[in-house]
C-alpha cells in the first residue's frame, strides 16, 4: 500500500488559470523531450552522473570539463576529466543492442563534497571557469521548507530577500504531476515529474544559484523518473516578452531505462 503522506504532499491544480498553465507546460515538456544537447548549438553542455551510458558517438575523452562540486555550505566549479569508451547497450525489449559510449568522469583534484553535474568548457560561455559559484541552495545541503503544509516543496531565499519556491502540482485533468517555479508576483510551469512511477519526491531539485554571474537566479532541475531529462534554467535566458522567470539553457538526456514504464500508478481512476 502506498504511504498516505504522498496524498498530502502535492497541491492539486483547481483554478482555471493554473490548469491553462499546466497545459502549456505539458506541451513545453514534450518539446523539451526532443531537445538534445547536440541540437542546441548555443546550449550549455552538461552531464549528471559520474558513470553514464549515452547512445551515439557524441563525446570524446578530454580534460575540458568542470565539476559542479558542492558541500553543504558552498559550491565551486573544479577541473575534471572525461574518459570515454565505446559500449553497446540493449534494453529488455530491444531486438538488438544500441551502439553508444560509456562516460566516466573524475575530478582532477580529490576533495570534500559531492558532484551535482559536469559542465563542458565552451568559449560561448566564458563564465564556465574554475572557481567559487554563487549558490543559494543545493541537494547536498539542507533545503528549506516554506511555511505551508506541503512536504515536497523547496523554498529558496534569494540575496535580495525575495522568496522563491518550487512546488509540485497535480493536474487532475491531464493526470500528470508538474513542478512550478514561484516568485512573489510570477509563476512558471517548468515540466512534468514522475512521468513513469507516478510517485513524487523532492529529489527533482538539484541546485539553485547564479551560475553565469549575471545577478539572476539559475536552477538545475531533474525530471528523471527511470529516464527523462535534467534541465538547466538560466534567469538571463528567460523570454523578456513573456512572464518567464528562467529559460532553458541546456538539457541532459539521462540513459534509457531497460525496464517497463506503462504509466500505471496509484492515481488511477
Amino acid at each position: 500500500m502506498r504511504p498516505a503522506r504522498r496524498l498530502l504532499s502535492v497541491t492539486v491544480l483547481s483554478c482555471a488559470v493554473l490548469l491553462a498553465q499546466a497545459g502549456s507546460a505539458a506541451a513545453a515538456v514534450e518539446a523539451g523531450r526532443d531537445s538534445h544537447a547536440q541540437d542546441m548549438p548555443n546550449g550549455v553542455r552538461f552531464v549528471v552522473g559520474k558513470d553514464q551510458w549515452q547512445p551515439g558517438r557524441h563525446y570524446k575523452s578530454s580534460a575540458d570539463w568542470l565539476a559542479l562540486n558542492c558541500t553543504p555550505s558552498a559550491c565551486s566549479l573544479e577541473p575534471a576529466r572525461l574518459t570515454v569508451k565505446a559500449e553497446s547497450w540493449q534494453g529488455h525489449y530491444d531486438d538488438k543492442p544500441t551502439r553508444g559510449q560509456r562516460l566516466n568522469f573524475r575530478k582532477l583534484r580529490p576533495g570534500p563534497g559531492g558532484v551535482i553535474a559536469w559542465f563542458q568548457l565552451d568559449a560561448k560561455h566564458p563564465w564556465l571557469r574554475p572557481g567559487a559559484v554563487t549558490t543559494y541552495a543545493s541537494k547536498t545541503g539542507r533545503t528549506k521548507r516554506p511555511a505551508s503544509e506541503g512536504t515536497l516543496e523547496v523554498a529558496i531565499d534569494l540575496p535580495d530577500g525575495k522568496p522563491v519556491t518550487l512546488v509540485p502540482l497535480y493536474d487532475r485533468e491531464n493526470q500528470v504531476f508538474l513542478v512550478q517555479l514561484r516568485e512573489p508576483r510570477r509563476r512558471q510551469m517548468l515540466g512534468q515529474l514522475a512521468h513513469c512511477s507516478r510517485e513524487v519526491a523532492n529529489d527533482f531539485f538539484l541546485w539553485a544559484g547564479d551560475l553565469d554571474d549575471d545577478g539572476r537566479a539559475d536552477y538545475l532541475i531533474s525530471f528523471v523518473d527511470d529516464d527523462g531529462q535534467v534541465v538547466l534554467y538560466l534567469g538571463g535566458a528567460a523570454d523578456q516578452g513573456e512572464y518567464e522567470i528562467a529559460g532553458i539553457a541546456g538539457v541532459y538526456d539521462s540513459p534509457p531505462s531497460g525496464g517497463e514504464c506503462d504509466g500505471t500508478g496509484w492515481l488511477e481512476r
